[in-house]
């Protein structure tokens, strides 16, 4: 295990509007307020999710079109080669009360709002490719 200790900067708070994309949302407020590393939560609704699976090496996409809870949202910023990086996952309700999770994908399109608090840290994170998965994961 590494760890690393970090203190809250600041707490930026946004609020999503109808047609609005969550991933693209989350990278352009990061990079409106320069965040260098952090982690967020969100709630609200969307109309579309493009939630991903990890299976054998890429992200298999699962695609729901319906009024959707977002249950949960929650994620990290950190950087890539100097871009930001969001990793973020969510869980959505139906109107059955049945639930969908994973990794957030371009798609998810909010309905009414969602609402976001986002936690800045004072410690820059960093990902690095891992050899092993060939994913980019946390370097400190």
């Amino acid at each position: 295990m590494r760890t690393v200790e970090a203190n809250f900067k600041r707490i930026i708070v946004a609020k999503l509007e109808k047609g609005d994309d969550v991933l693209e949302s989350l990278v352009a407020l990061a990079k409106k307020y320069e965040v260098v590393s952090g982690f967020f939560n969100a709630i609200g609704a969307l109309s579309e999710a493009n939630i991903g699976f990890f299976e054998k090496g890429e992200y298999k996409s699962i695609k729901l079109e319906s009024d959707l809870e977002v249950i949960s949202c929650i994620g990290n910023i950190s950087h890539r080669e100097g871009e930001v990086v969001v990793h973020t996952h969510i869980v959505v309700g139906d109107d059955e009360g049945k639930a969908f999770g994973g990794h957030v994908l371009n798609g998810c399109i909010v309905s009414v709002t969602l609402e976001i608090f986002l936690m800045e840290i004072d410690h820059r994170i960093k990902r690095t490719r891992d050899e092993a998965t060939g994913l980019f994961l946390l370097d400190f």
